[in-house]
């Protein structure tokens, strides 16, 4: 798992908070900081991202400073003055999930769409890469922090953030199912964020699905016992489960079926007893909307798949969701993953 690199973390409170208001001097900056390679490789991963800005006044030649826009042969220089943008400032929040079916494969679609779309924050489930392979480095390049818990070849969980990325737990805090990555939780902008990647469960009489009840049991209990309910929180990831008729191409065809069973709707209904909502259902009632199709049936050519990947909030973040989509654009480009992503809009 990556320490996540952010002024928070890397400067003293004091120093911390001017950032926000009166901005701080690179000079400055450096003095407090511990460890000055860290923070200067943070202020420029912050800077490509438009988290902060960059101010010069040229040691006092210019009466106005002026605002340094990034580029890649930008620097530094010890009286600039670095402001952080609040992220709490009422301004949209954007976040997403997105089975990658592998972030190595699909690295380069990956750092298009983030440059496109500029989500806050994504979680990313089968990630399929052990922790010493994961890219940090281009996902840094690309203005984003990570942390994550992987496996060689299978499962696979992330978190990606443009902010500060604070309290992660990865798997399951009753040290549940130790050998799959398949959770990860963190906090980013005072949000709670548990990423999933439940098992697909292959048949009902096979013991994957057993596996698949257990583990969405397991899960219901480690929401169960968050602290600060009151507290905005979602729950997001591939949850292999299409909730309603709505959410599949054949009901008939599906009916009774792993992905469309009623063990696993009695399960989900749990969670939205607790208070979970299913944002996407805020703003779309259509059916016939997917975020999954089989490649081996050339599912998507032919509008045969299955909403399986959603966004599920507590009334505090709900009530202040703008919007929540399904990128299909995602899903026609060359080498996609078999599932789209799935965003959503707050008004933090």
């Amino acid at each position: 798992m990556n320490t996540p690199l952010s002024f928070e973390n890397l400067v003293p409170e004091n120093i911390s908070k001017k950032l926000n208001c009166d901005g701080v001097s690179f000079s400055e900056l450096r003095q407090f900081c511990i460890t000055p390679e860290k923070l200067t490789e943070a202020i420029y991963s912050l800077w490509r991202s438009g988290t902060i800005r960059v101010e010069r006044n040229w040691n006092g030649i210019l009466h106005v400073p002026e605002i340094v826009l990034y580029s890649n042969s930008a620097c530094l220089l010890p009286d600039d003055r670095i402001f952080l943008e609040s992220s709490s400032s009422g301004t949209t929040w954007k976040v997403a999930t997105w089975n990658v079916n592998s972030i190595r494969t699909r690295l380069p679609l990956l750092l298009k769409w983030l440059e496109e779309k500029k989500p806050d924050v994504v979680c990313l489930q089968e990630t399929k890469v052990e922790d010493n392979q994961f890219p940090v480095w281009d996902l840094n390049q690309s203005g984003y922090e990570s942390v994550f818990y992987g496996q060689k070849s299978y499962n696979g969980v992330a978190i990606l953030s443009k902010h500060a990325i604070r309290e992660v737990q990865t798997g399951f805090r009753s040290g549940y199912d130790p050998e799959n990555a398949r959770l990860i939780k963190a906090t980013v902008s005072g949000v709670k964020l548990i990423n999933v990647y439940v098992p697909q469960g292959q048949t009902t009489e096979s013991e994957k699905f057993q596996y698949k009840l257990n583990f969405f049991q397991e899960l219901i209990h480690e929401i169960n016992s968050e602290e600060d309910s009151n507290k905005p929180i979602a729950i997001m990831g591939d949850f292999n489960i299409a909730p309603k008729a709505e959410d599949v191409w054949d009901v008939e065809v599906m009916l009774n079926r792993v992905s469309f069973h009623p063990k696993e709707h009695a399960l989900l209904k749990k969670l939205t007893d607790i208070g979970f909502i299913d944002i996407f259902r805020k703003f779309d009632l259509r059916p016939g909307l997917f975020s999954w199709w089989d490649f081996r049936t050339r599912g998507f050519e032919r509008g045969e798949g299955m909403r399986i990947d959603y966004i599920l909030a507590n009334s505090v973040l709900t009530s202040s969701c703008q919007t929540c989509i399904i990128d299909l654009a995602a899903r026609k480009q060359d080498r996609p993953s078999d599932h789209a992503p799935v965003i959503g809009e707050f008004n933090l």
